[in-house]
């Protein structure tokens, strides 16, 4: 029979175990990378890009990140692929939003950086996904096609942030285009939006993404295969 742990010897086994999601948080690229992972699973060499660093690096990030038990990985030949654990959704979660409520430099940096006459209003974005599939307004994905395909807002139409310049005659001028990415930390849709608006396009940036919908309940749905 296994001896009973003291109180003290109880506690220093729980804290320990905690402590490790401190650890493998303490790094800003094993947060970019979790935040990353949200959106869809990528194997090391697209992450490495997305973060820019070595594959080495990287996946010495992503290790930590596995040892903590807040992602998890899948060989598919000479690819490993990371997906993200539900621990990991929810440190993530807990860090991004007490960043945003409670510190202020990250408020002042975001209000710099980030236009609000670009934002949806609160009154629009309340009924904005019935407009959506009522074709009053057109929803565009502007992330990369690969998390467009794991996870999606009904009715949203995908155009990455590198493709928009080139496919702005598939988007109609009459019509109020709004634009979202990964979250509020994204910049993407921010830069989708000035493009547009540059072109001549009523434009807005919705500031959440796949986290906040999902907190919200509102669910994302997957590309269908052909």
């Amino acid at each position: 029979m296994k001896p009973q742990k003291t109180g003290r010897e109880f506690k220093n086994f729980v804290y320990s175990s905690l402590a490790k999601y401190g650890k493998a948080m303490s790094d800003p690229k094993r947060i970019e990378l979790l935040d990353l992972l949200i959106q869809a699973e990528k194997n090391v060499d697209i992450l490495s890009k997305e973060i820019g660093m070595s594959i080495a690096s990287t996946s010495h990030h992503l290790q930590i990140l596995k040892e903590a038990r807040l992602v998890r990985d899948r060989r598919e030949g000479r690819n490993i692929f990371y997906q993200i654990e539900e621990a990991g959704i929810q440190i993530f979660d807990t860090i991004s939003s007490a960043g945003k409520e409670f510190n202020a430099e990250i408020q002042i940096e975001m209000n710099s950086f980030f236009d609000p006459e670009q934002e949806i209003e609160e009154l629009e974005y309340k009924d904005f996904l019935k407009r959506v599939l009522s074709k009053d307004i057109v929803l565009i994905d502007v992330r990369p096609e690969n998390e467009y395909n794991s996870g999606h807002l009904p009715g949203s139409i995908s155009i990455p942030l590198k493709e928009l310049k080139s496919k702005l005659d598939k988007l109609p001028k009459r019509k109020k285009i709004l634009a979202y990415c990964r979250g509020k930390y994204c910049v993407l849709s921010e830069e989708a939006v000035k493009i547009l608006r540059t072109e001549g396009y009523n434009a807005y940036r919705i500031p959440e993404g796949p986290l906040e919908f999902a907190n919200k309940g509102i669910r994302f749905i997957k590309r269908k295969e052909n």
